[in-house]
């Protein structure tokens, strides 16, 4: 080893043992409790469901980022520069027991303090006012590893410094990002709307409701009249509301999230109707698949200024039972442990806006195990799944913001995501490899693009569509082209005109 080299290993050795020397109970209590939750970034994903919820737009850009950090962080650590470095872990102590196990990859550098210096690079960029809580939190983890006597004190800085940098470089990754998505859906002019009377559409339990009343003062100002107004359980006074009387129909607006405008989107398949959408949800992924701004004002203001765009729906026939249309997602395992959580009347009113992450949390833990028949394109394949996700818009995942490439809602086709049973760490990565625009295989995690599915489980399921408990198989899944006239920002490609 070169001389200079040798000298820092030397003094690293020395530092090593000066902060590991002593036994402190308490202070090994409270870091082993820490460096635990950090286990696979656990924590920062907590505090990215946290951001999401509670902390705005902005928060959600952090989050997004964030976790996009990591990813780069964990990609770049964990698999080229360990094995580059080789270096061995610190040797255990026969007079002091370990309070951790001795992980069996190599030391440098610390992949905890790594992840953890990204996080919060990352999400103090987006958000400064997160760096004074979350600075501390990274440091602590970082220690940890030190002071549990798993990593020399050079790993836990050299991987502090490869955290920040990945940290600053994930602007860059989220914009190109961006970028690639805006130049993969080229886009047309269409027709505008011809009547500035609205059906208004909403839902109590949404994530925005209380905009709900600014949205109606905007639309005033904006010359627009409010007809009627309906909450999604009403749903079936909407035909009443649209009888022709000699003059164009209101448009039908669905202010919520995503279950709000499937239902909406079931009630109308067929008639002759506009729909729009005010995004008054929690993650608005169908919303963002068309581009609706999230913005109140900018929403209403699309209303008017918008093009009509047909948009492909999806369709669920049961076996025996009435088909049930949706426009962003039909899901069944972890997703229908999810809303059976989340669409609890108590949580909700215990837990507020925390219900998701108590919901994403529990279903995580369950992740039951289903059998099935999957046909399509003329073959059947039996498969053991924790989730199966039918989606007919490229957007999904909520604040990850996780994007089907090349998909559009013209394509008339189904976007289908297969999940076998798979560890926690394996789930999280064939989520995240999307979320930084990766293109790489995980086994127990498929994918396929069809125009019709069938799926034939050996007991009846519960299926939810779009985000929403609203039907059971077996049954077939389908597209339906062009199925809906919906105000865009423009045209999507691939759909016809009015």
């Amino acid at each position: 080893m070169l001389r200079p080299f040798a000298s820092l290993a030397e003094f690293d050795r020395r530092l090593f043992d000066r902060l590991t020397h002593r036994e402190r109970r308490a202070a090994d209590r409270v870091l082993k409790r820490l460096s635990d939750a950090a286990d696979h970034s656990v924590l920062w994903l907590s505090i990215t469901g946290v951001l999401t919820l509670l902390g705005g737009m902005r928060g959600r850009r952090a989050a997004r980022r964030g976790v996009v950090a990591i990813s780069l962080t964990s990609a770049l650590v964990n698999l080229p520069l360990k094995y580059l470095a080789r270096r061995d872990r610190p040797h255990p102590r026969r007079q002091r027991p370990m309070l951790v196990d001795l992980p069996g990859s190599f030391s440098f550098p610390s992949g905890h303090a790594a992840s953890a210096f990204a996080f919060m690079t990352a999400t103090a960029l987006e958000k400064p006012s997160l760096l004074p809580a979350i600075l501390p939190l990274a440091a602590a983890v970082a220690y940890s590893r030190v002071h549990l006597r798993v990593h020399y004190p050079l790993d836990v800085v050299a991987g502090a410094a490869i955290g920040t940098g990945m940290g600053l470089a994930s602007g860059a990754v989220v914009r190109s990002g961006r970028r690639w998505w805006n130049s993969t859906t080229p886009l047309h002019a269409d027709q505008r709307p011809q009547t500035k009377q609205l059906i208004l559409v909403g839902s109590p339990h949404s994530g925005r409701h209380e905009r709900l009343g600014h949205a109606r003062e905007v639309m005033r100002a904006r010359g627009m009249e409010v007809v009627g107004e309906l909450e999604v359980e009403q749903l079936g006074r909407l035909p009443s509301l649209l009888q022709p009387n000699g003059s164009q129909p209101p448009i039908v607006v669905a202010a919520g999230g995503d279950g709000t405008v499937g239902a909406v989107a079931n009630a109308i398949v067929g008639l002759d109707v506009v729909m729009g959408i005010l995004p008054l949800g929690t993650s608005n992924d169908f919303a963002r698949s068309i581009k609706v701004p999230t913005n109140v004002e900018h929403a209403v203001d699309l209303l008017w200024n918008g093009r009509i765009s047909r948009i492909d729906a999806g369709r669920l026939q049961p076996e025996g039972q009435a088909p049930r249309h949706f426009v962003h997602a039909a899901a069944t395992g972890l997703n229908v442990a999810f809303a059976k959580f989340a669409t609890r009347a108590d949580l909700r009113r215990r837990l507020g806006r925390l219900t998701y992450a108590v919901a994403a949390a529990a279903a995580l833990h369950e992740r039951p195990v289903f059998a099935c028949d999957v046909e399509h394109d003329g073959q059947t394949e039996h498969l053991e799944l924790v989730h199966l996700s039918i989606l007919n818009a490229p957007v999904f995942g909520g604040f990850l913001d996780l994007r089907i490439p090349r998909a559009r809602l013209g394509d008339q086709t189904l976007h289908v995501i297969m999940v076998e049973h798979l560890p926690i760490r394996r789930l999280l990565r064939s989520a995240l490899y999307p979320a930084i625009r990766l293109h790489r295989g995980i086994r127990g995690f498929r994918t396929m693009q069809v125009a019709r599915l069938t799926v034939r489980p050996p007991r009846p399921m519960d299926v939810t569509l779009d985000g929403e408990m609203g039907g059971r198989i077996p049954g077939t899944f389908e597209v339906v082209p062009a199925a809906l006239r919906m105000i865009t920002p423009l045209g999507l490609d691939g759909g016809g005109d009015r």
